[in-house]
């Protein structure tokens, strides 16, 4: 390589690193259930006494304020639809202290062999199908592989997000 092209090299890596230092990330990260670091689960009900509750994957387009009553706006990732609501969660993977009797999670409305929903096999299955909130009723059948939610469903442990905030 020739003094120039290294000069002109070196100049393209500052520029792409101030570009990231300003703008932030260029792509969010993203778990093994593929959803990603700036991704919410939302809907239009709250979480109270239902068995479940259907949630969707979505964005943050406006962040909650005094001025919106605390709802912040999103936009589905599934189908692009935006809505304001107060009802929002981040979450991340489920780790084995998690699964406790009462715990509030989300699953991939998918079910797998036998019957227990399952985690995602690719980022299409986790980013277009439908997920869904329960509470852990049961974790005696871990051993099996499985526990219980709400409304009597198997799910797989892997297959298990916990909130962790708004």
């Amino acid at each position: 390589m020739t003094r120039f092209s290294l000069s002109k090299t070196f100049l393209v890596s500052v520029m792409l690193l101030s570009f990231i230092a300003v703008s932030g990330a260029l792509f969010a990260e993203e778990d093994d259930h593929y959803i990603q670091s700036d991704d919410y689960f939302i809907s239009k009900e709250s979480f109270k006494t239902q068995a479940w509750i259907y949630v969707h994957l979505a964005k943050m387009k406006t962040p909650p304020s005094v001025e919106t009553k605390n709802e912040a706006e999103f936009m589905r990732v599934d189908d692009g639809s935006e809505m304001w609501t107060g009802n929002y969660w981040r979450t991340r993977m489920a780790s084995k202290a998690d699964l406790k009797i009462g715990a509030i999670v989300i699953l991939l409305d998918l079910q797998g062999e036998g019957g227990i929903y399952r985690a995602p096999e690719d980022k299409e299955q986790a980013r277009t199908n439908s997920w869904f909130m329960a509470k852990i009723t049961d974790v005696s059948d871990l051993y099996k592989g499985y526990l219980t939610v709400s409304g009597g469903y198997k799910a797989d442990p892997k297959a298990i997000r916990v909130i962790v905030g708004k």
